[in-house]
């Protein structure tokens, strides 16, 4: 796959449901977030500075296997991770955040293609955790929004990452109807899970993370940012926009392991 989609902004079902849950703030941040991935393809950034050898796609990164994204080192010291849906053993000193939209194709093809191995080898044997941000670019991807609220929602009851690979799996369905056969599917309280949907303060928790991305300069998923985890905070050393390759994300993991290494055996000063 080598371009994004163009879909219009239409109103999703269940548009009533994310007005009350989201309102004007995230629309206007998302415009913007919008206007900035219309604008121009993603680029490597290094030192803050976008530098030449930027992918093509529109707006929403590119699919692995296509020019491959580049990992680069970034200026922003600190993001916070308190709240977010985290993957791996909570003792694991590196982390990875994903920005991701999960009407975004290029973040399927993540899951599909990346993932898989990265969480075989690294996520399940303990050596990094893996973090969840939403960034749903909601002129495009209409659904982006409400499929997020649905992953946020399960994982009140206990079941986020189910319900993340399920949205996934089924993209080309995206809708009401989904999320509520998707939550019986995964055993959740439906009660809960539809008083969930329409709580404003679930809207405010992606409106969270959309200012985040905006704070960092990041407009496209998906993006994903590399660094060392000190309590409920990353230290990010490296941004990447658009999905690397497994072999890149693993050069990396592994010279951050290094350095980790290098610091804890070096002297006290």
């Amino acid at each position: 796959m080598t371009t994004s989609s163009t879909t219009d902004s239409v109103s999703p079902p269940g548009c009533s449901l994310l007005k009350r849950a989201i309102g004007v703030t995230l629309a206007l941040v998302a415009a913007a977030i919008i206007a900035g991935c219309a604008g121009s393809p993603p680029a490597l950034e290094k030192n803050g500075a976008a530098e030449e050898g930027g992918r093509s796609s529109h707006s929403a990164g590119v699919a692995p296997g296509n020019t491959p994204a580049r990992v680069g080192e970034h200026p922003t010291p600190h993001v916070g991770l308190n709240g977010d849906p985290r993957m791996g053993n909570t003792e694991a000193r590196i982390g990875i955040v994903e920005f991701t939209d999960y009407e975004c194709p290029f973040c399927r093809s993540f899951y599909t293609q990346v993932f898989p191995k990265l969480k075989k080898e690294y996520v399940d044997t303990g050596i990094v955790q893996f973090i969840s941000k939403d960034l749903p670019l909601t002129r495009i991807h209409p659904q982006a929004l409400p499929a997020a609220l649905a992953a946020i929602c399960a994982g009140n009851q206990g079941k986020y990452w189910e319900m993340d690979q399920a949205l996934y799996t089924n993209q080309e369905r995206l809708g009401t109807g989904l999320y509520s056969d998707l939550a019986g599917n995964l055993g959740l309280d439906a009660g809960k899970f539809s008083a969930c949907l329409d709580d404003p303060a679930q809207g405010r928790k992606i409106l969270r993370n959309v200012d985040e991305a905006q704070r960092l300069g990041i407009n496209s998923t998906p993006s994903f940012l590399l660094g060392k985890i000190e309590g409920d905070t990353l230290q990010v050393i490296r941004l990447a926009r658009g999905a690397p390759s497994y072999e890149v994300f693993a050069q990396e993991i592994e010279n951050l392991r290094k350095q980790i290494k290098m610091d804890s055996t070096a002297p006290a000063k």
